[in-house]
C-alpha cells in the first residue's frame, strides 16, 4: 500500500525539479512507470488517474511502480487549421451567452502539457499541438461517424494545478505556471486560432472551486472566450489529512453551485459570447453506493446558471460492463434532473506505465454512444456530450 505515496513522492520530486529548471530539455523517459491514480468500481475495478496514496477503502486498488517524468518545455506551435468542422459563433444576447455543446461532441486529450510527465494523460505524448492534431483528426472522423453526425470540438485538457503532498499551510497544489509561465501563448491562443478549446483541470488540494477559479481569473486565462473550467475532488484534502486522494476527497452541492454561479457572472461582466463550461469528475455516486465516497455531496441539491455548462465526467478505467454500468447511474437524468450533459473518460494503454491501469478491452466509440451493448448487454442510455482520452 505504500507503493501509492512513493511513486506520487517521484512524480512530485520531479516535477518541482521541472518548475525550477523550466526549460531545461529532457530525454524521453524508458523503463517501467505508473501514473498516481485511485478507486475502483464495485464487482469491476474502475480506478481513477494521478494522485498519492498510501492506505485506500478496501474496493480501492494501490498504483504500483514509480513514474519517470518526461519534462519538455512546452513549445508555442504554429497554428494552421485542422480539418475538425466546428460549430458556428452565434451572437450572445444580453443575459445569456450560447453554448459550446449544442449539437456538438466535445473531444479532450488529457495530461499536465505538451511532452510533459506522459505517465500523467496522454497530452504527454505530444511535442505540440501539430502532433496532437494528427490524433485529432483520426479520433474525430470516428467519432463523427457514430455521434450522429455533430461536428467533434477538439479541447487540450490541461492539469492546471496538480496535488501534491501537503507542506505546512500550502494548498497542496502545484501550478502551471510553475513549469511553464507562458500559457496563454503557448496553449490558449495557439488553441484559439485552431478553434480549439483549452480546460483548466484543478485537483484542489487544500483549496476550494471557488478560490481556484478566482485565481484563473486573476491570471487573465478565463477572459479568452475558449477556456473553459474542470474540478477533480477526488483529491479535494481531507481536514486532518495531508495527503490529496487519501482518503479519496469531495465536494459539496453548494460549492459547485458557488462556482457556478461566479463563472455565471463573470460571462455577463466580459460579455463572453459561449457559456463557460464547467466539468466534475466523479467516479464515487450515491447512485453506485459501492463503498467510494460520494464526490458531490448533496447532488440532489446542484442548479442551473443559465451562462454555465455543467458537465458530470465519469472518470476511472476498467472493463466496458463497469465502466457503462457506474455512467449511467451518475449521470442518470431522473436522479438529477439538473444535468445536460454528461463526459466519459476513456484510458487507452499507456506505454509508460506497466500496472495495466486502462481499460481492458477499450470502449468502442459504437458501445460509448450507445449503438452496440458490452458484452453482459449494459449499454449507454444518454450518448455523452464530451469524451476524454487519457
Amino acid at each position: 500500500m505504500m507503493g501509492r505515496f512513493v511513486l506520487f513522492s517521484l512524480v512530485a520530486a520531479a516535477l518541482v525539479s521541472l518548475a525550477a529548471c523550466q526549460a531545461a530539455p529532457v530525454a524521453t523517459p524508458a523503463g517501467p512507470a505508473d501514473a498516481p491514480t485511485a478507486a475502483v468500481v464495485a464487482g469491476q475495478a474502475t480506478a481513477v488517474r494521478s494522485a498519492p496514496a498510501t492506505s485506500l477503502p478496501p474496493t480501492l486498488s494501490p498504483t504500483a511502480d514509480p513514474p519517470t517524468v518526461t519534462p519538455l518545455p512546452p513549445t508555442a506551435t504554429p497554428v494552421p487549421p485542422t480539418s475538425t468542422p466546428l460549430p458556428p459563433t452565434a451572437t450572445p444576447t444580453p443575459s445569456q451567452a450560447v453554448s459550446w455543446l449544442g449539437g456538438t461532441t466535445l473531444l479532450g486529450f488529457y495530461g499536465r502539457a505538451f511532452g510533459v510527465a506522459p505517465i500523467l494523460g496522454r497530452l504527454g505524448f505530444y511535442s505540440n499541438a501539430d502532433a496532437m492534431a494528427k490524433d485529432v483528426d483520426t479520433f474525430s472522423s470516428e467519432i463523427h461517424q457514430v455521434n450522429g453526425g455533430k461536428p467533434v470540438l477538439p479541447e487540450i485538457h490541461l492539469i492546471y494545478a496538480l496535488a501534491m503532498p501537503c507542506s505546512g499551510n500550502d494548498d497542496c497544489l502545484l501550478y502551471f505556471e510553475s513549469m511553464d509561465p507562458h500559457l496563454v501563448d503557448d496553449y490558449i491562443k495557439p488553441a484559439q486560432q485552431r478553434g480549439w478549446l483549452v480546460v483548466l483541470d484543478t485537483q484542489l488540494g487544500r483549496s476550494d472551486p471557488v478560490t481556484q477559479i478566482d485565481r484563473m481569473i486573476a491570471k487573465g486565462y478565463l477572459k479568452y472566450d475558449n477556456v473553459e473550467v474542470a474540478l477533480d475532488p477526488e483529491f479535494h484534502v481531507v481536514p486532518g489529512h495531508l495527503e490529496p486522494g487519501i482518503p479519496v476527497g469531495t465536494i459539496t452541492a453548494q460549492q459547485v453551485n458557488d462556482a457556478q454561479a461566479l463563472l455565471d457572472s463573470y460571462v455577463r461582466k466580459e460579455h463572453l459570447a459561449h457559456r463557460k463550461i464547467l466539468m466534475v469528475h466523479q467516479f464515487g455516486d450515491k447512485q453506485i453506493d459501492d463503498g467510494v465516497p460520494f464526490m458531490i455531496q448533496d447532488k440532489t441539491d446542484v442548479k442551473d446558471y443559465p451562462n454555465v455548462d455543467l458537465v458530470v465526467v465519469a472518470d476511472g478505467f476498467g472493463g466496458p460492463d463497469a465502466k457503462i454500468s457506474k455512467y449511467n447511474k451518475m449521470t442518470d437524468g431522473e436522479a438529477y434532473p439538473f444535468l445536460h450533459f454528461r463526459g466519459i473518460k476513456l484510458f487507452p494503454p499507456n506505454p509508460y506505465e506497466h500496472a495495466f491501469h486502462y481499460d481492458r478491452p477499450l470502449l468502442t466509440f459504437r458501445q460509448v454512444f450507445g449503438l452496440d451493448p458490452t458484452p453482459q448487454k449494459q449499454r449507454v442510455k444518454v450518448a455523452p456530450d464530451v469524451i476524454i482520452m487519457n
